[in-house]
């Protein structure tokens, strides 16, 4: 069975997920699967939310706890537990549309979210 944990371990897991943040691509996350993000390094700096028990690894690689319901920082997309899946399935149609139109800007973003 595959899950973040063990993702988070797998060299081709992060290598994909790195490629994609430099990129620009989307690149959406939620419950636990933040922690790939975490072994990736993509979060230093940036605005992010997980499951509870999880924040504190996000929040000592550098990036800033929010505690919402859905987290759009540039191309990352962050959400908190299954409770959340509309807002998060949201952004990510959002930033898929955008990305298609060829901007990713967090403003554009957040108005399509809205």
């Amino acid at each position: 069975m595959v899950n973040p944990d063990k993702l988070r371990l797998d060299p081709k897991a992060l290598a994909l997920v790195r490629g994609y943040v430099a990129a620009g691509k989307p690149v959406a996350s939620i419950c636990h699967g933040p922690w790939l993000l975490v072994a990736a390094d993509v979060l230093r700096g940036r605005r992010a939310t997980a499951w509870y028990s999880i924040r504190t690894d996000l929040k000592n690689v550098g990036a800033t706890i929010v505690d919402e319901e859905v987290v759009l920082d540039g191309n990352i997309i962050t959400s908190r537990m299954p409770s959340d899946l509309p807002a998060f399935n949201r952004a990510i149609v959002a930033a898929l549309r955008t990305e298609r139109k060829g901007t990713t800007s967090r403003r554009v973003l957040q108005k399509e979210v809205a």
